[in-house]
């Protein structure tokens, strides 16, 4: 029998998401999808799904929920989390029974937090991806009283997974380092701009969303080409400039096209970080070449795929020392 749960209070903007709806860009159709899909596929990964299951995505605050059916969950996020009144731990995966009651408190650090579910949440797939964009109407946010069915994961789900705070993404830094490939549209841009671009910090401005978030600090220099362009493709992480100099990150919900010259992208392996900047937060840039950006991307998918072993039980992670600090390596379990 499929799982059902009860959202019983909503804080703040929820929404079921998934890895989105890649291909449909040419359409006019944004990717939207996770907005931090690092903290997103582990809470999957906690709780045995593939990393692209559909699960709750809050900002900020996190929901009440009922059980109307045994399921195994986990919580991604610094977060306080109760079940039935009793405390628990995030990045850990929990089974809960019939009427079991789970709260979801405020986050301490970052902006988006992850609710997964064993079996994944079923629901209507619109343009292949559950991924709600209420923009399109495709999906809406979910409210007080929304029931939503679970996937069938009695032999999948794995209660009891815990991530050791040394493999949890940290989100708690006030000041951060975000690193982008400069271009394409550098003609546009005087080189005292470019280096404005790279050397002066960026604040987060309050003018933030799932479609891009505004930047604040000196404004970049344009050259005598201007700030606008003939309107041409956007991708998440390109960073737009406007006439007024100030920077704008795409995001996930970003229109697919734009008329603002694009200074930079940032590293897929870094939006993440900037996407769980709050407002406030300072933003440094540092310019990297593609090859670069790629090897980054790979590392990452590297440790991606050994949290997953980890959690299955398939690797072992220790601590070893290099110089005066400490890092994480895994080794595969010998089986026989």
């Amino acid at each position: 029998m499929n799982g059902l749960i009860e959202l019983l209070n909503v804080h703040s903007l929820l929404t079921v998401q998934d890895s989105g709806r890649p291909g449909y860009r040419k359409l006019g159709v944004p990717v939207s999808g996770f907005m931090d899909d690092y903290s997103a596929r582990i809470a999957n990964y906690l709780v045995g799904n593939p990393g692209n299951a559909p699960l709750l995505e809050f900002l900020l605050a996190g929901p009440t929920v009922r059980f109307n059916a045994s399921a195994v969950f986990a919580v991604a996020g610094d977060v306080d989390v109760k079940l039935n009144g009793t405390q628990i731990e995030p990045w850990t995966s929990y089974w809960a029974k019939r009427g079991d009651v789970l709260e979801v408190g405020t986050l301490r650090n970052g902006l988006y937090g992850y609710i997964a579910f064993a079996g994944g949440i079923k629901c209507e797939r619109l343009l292949g991806s559950c991924s709600a964009y209420p923009k399109a109407k495709l999906g809406r946010p979910l409210k007080a009283g929304d029931r939503l069915s679970l996937g069938y994961a009695i032999l999948t789900g794995r209660e009891g997974c815990y991530l050791p705070p040394e493999l949890r993404p940290d989100y708690s830094s006030k000041e951060r380092e975000i690193r982008v490939v400069l271009g394409p549209n550098l003609e546009h841009f005087s080189e005292a701009g470019v280096g404005t671009f790279l050397s002066e910090a960026y604040t987060v401005t309050p003018e933030s969303d799932r479609m891009g978030y505004r930047l604040d600090g000196p404004a970049i220099e344009h050259s005598q080409r201007g700030a606008d362009i003939v309107t041409e493709p956007l991708t998440p992480g390109a960073v737009q400039v406007p006439a007024n100099g100030k920077p704008i990150v795409m995001m996930r919900d970003a229109q697919t096209t734009g008329g603002y010259a694009k200074i930079a992208t940032v590293v897929s392996a870094d939006l993440p970080l900037l996407v769980q900047s709050r407002p406030g937060t300072r933003v440094r840039f540092r310019a990297v070449g593609v090859e670069e950006a790629q090897e980054i991307l790979r590392r990452r998918e590297k440790t991606l795929k050994a949290i997953e072993g980890f959690l299955a039980g398939g690797m072992r992670a220790y601590k070893i020392k290099i110089g005066k600090g400490e890092r994480i390596a895994f080794a595969k379990v010998e089986k026989g």
